[in-house]
């Protein structure tokens, strides 16, 4: 396993505890989301929060299915 699959699958570990953490919440409790590229954090709801973290795992899993293929037709 290359060291970038292996970084990939450590952000896929972290957003799955997000994810999960986001489902336990209370409804009605707010959430802070981070500004892209900034250290600004906006309130925000559960429901854009989980789908932003299920969209953020979607595109990690992917990348991570694509770095495995390429190792795979490399080998």
């Amino acid at each position: 396993m290359s060291s970038s699959n292996s970084n990939i699958q450590t952000k896929i570990q972290v957003t799955n505890v997000l994810r999960h953490e986001l489902e336990t919440l209370k409804p009605g409790r707010k959430v802070y989301v981070q500004q892209p590229g900034s250290l600004v954090f906006f309130k925000g709801d559960i429901p854009s929060a989980l789908k932003n973290c299920q969209e953020t795992l979607k595109s990690l899993q992917r990348e991570s299915e694509q770095l495995e293929n390429q190792m795979d037709q490399s080998a």
